[in-house]
């Protein structure tokens, strides 16, 4: 009875203790020729049978991964999404008060430079500006007839320069080639001239490959260089990340965010053909160093820290605690230096048990 009871949990104590009292003991009764066993003696053993079947469980279960040879890269990720950005990126208002007489486009529309997008009421503006041009032209032709001096003609084309910069005021007008991303104006409305504008009346980027700026973090930034490849995924786009390459590392470390310290850096994509949707996020992974056909482990089987790395294989049944030296660390796939051979296989972690060292296991192929 005493090793028996060491087999069995505290929950089925009181109930083993009752069953075999003297008062649940019971002779065999004879029926018919057979003998049986009183009800209470009964349940007894159906007890005993339902905590072995119950009680004496299987090995757990685990998987296994192989050491192969394989390409492994060491990668810095950005700590936060980075932004698709163009090169121009321009907003623009008109220098002058005025009522809006025109918006000449719309969102989205493809502008080419020099294009008038809107204007305020100038007619004065306009009548002036073909007076002074007049006038200038009026003022060279009777320079050249000695009919008046030069220093008539130099105060009738100020006149008209100035005419010029007014009307110009009057305009706004695309400074490059390139797309309409904000319009907030309206025809009719009182535009203002402010020293902070709220709001850009008219904000164009330009069409040229665009380029990502991102943050990583401060203890990174000594791994980074300009040129470095790098792999950038915009999901506005598609799923399949773009190819990109470092071109800019800034020497300074932020610290608006005391817990959150990083460096910024901008890429070049390659965007095959597409125009980049300037203001999309962007998830950037620069590959740092790469090795090729070199031994390789899931980077899930490594346990342990730093340099105290560790694997757990298999010695028969049993798992063992094994040391390893790893080279590059991936998210994916690392690459084992040494404790390890190729085709080498090791436990992978389990979410329903902790993996000891000793303890007897099942692999599931």
């Amino acid at each position: 009875m005493k090793s028996l009871k060491s087999r069995i949990t505290p929950p089925l104590f009181p109930l083993l203790k009752i069953l075999s009292s003297p008062l649940h003991r019971s002779a065999p009764v004879s029926c018919g020729g057979v003998t049986t066993r009183s009800v209470p003696t009964t349940l007894a053993a159906l007890c005993v049978v339902i905590f072995c079947s119950s009680g004496c469980k299987g090995r757990p279960e685990v998987r296994v991964a192989s050491v192969t040879k394989s390409r492994v890269e060491a990668t810095v990720s950005s700590v936060n999404s980075g932004t698709v950005r163009a090169e121009g990126n321009t907003e623009l208002a008109f220098g002058t008060v005025g009522r809006v007489k025109a918006v000449n486009v719309k969102l989205g529309d493809s502008v080419r430079e020099g294009q008038v997008l809107a204007q305020v009421e100038n007619d004065d503006l306009k009548s002036r500006l073909q007076s002074t041009l007049e006038e200038y032209e009026r003022s060279q032709r009777l320079s050249r007839s000695d009919a008046m001096s030069q220093s008539g003609v130099t105060q009738a084309r100020a006149s008209y320069d100035a005419a010029v910069t007014a009307y110009e005021k009057s305009l706004i007008k695309a400074p490059y080639d390139g797309i309409v991303a904000e319009l907030n104006l309206e025809v009719g409305e009182l535009s203002q001239i402010t020293a902070v504008i709220p709001q850009a009346p008219i904000r164009i980027v330009d069409v040229k490959p665009r380029y990502v700026r991102a943050e990583i973090d401060e203890v990174d930034l000594p791994k980074v260089r300009v040129g470095l490849p790098a792999r950038v995924k915009i999901l506005a786009i598609r799923k399949e990340p773009f190819n990109a390459r470092v071109r800019k590392v800034v020497p300074f470390v932020s610290s608006i965010r005391e817990q959150d310290r990083t460096s910024e850096i901008e890429l070049d994509i390659d965007s095959d053909g597409l125009l980049l949707p300037a203001g999309a996020s962007a998830d950037v992974e620069v590959i740092t160093d790469t090795k090729d056909n070199v031994p390789t482990l899931t980077s899930r089987a490594l346990l342990g820290r730093g340099e105290d790395r560790y694997v757990y294989t298999l010695n028969g049944s049993k798992l063992k605690k094994t040391p390893v030296k790893v080279g590059i660390y991936g998210y994916t796939v690392s690459e084992v230096v040494s404790g390890l051979a190729e085709a080498d296989e090791v436990v992978l972690p389990s979410d329903k048990f902790e993996l000891t060292d000793g303890v007897r296991v099942t692999v599931v192929r």
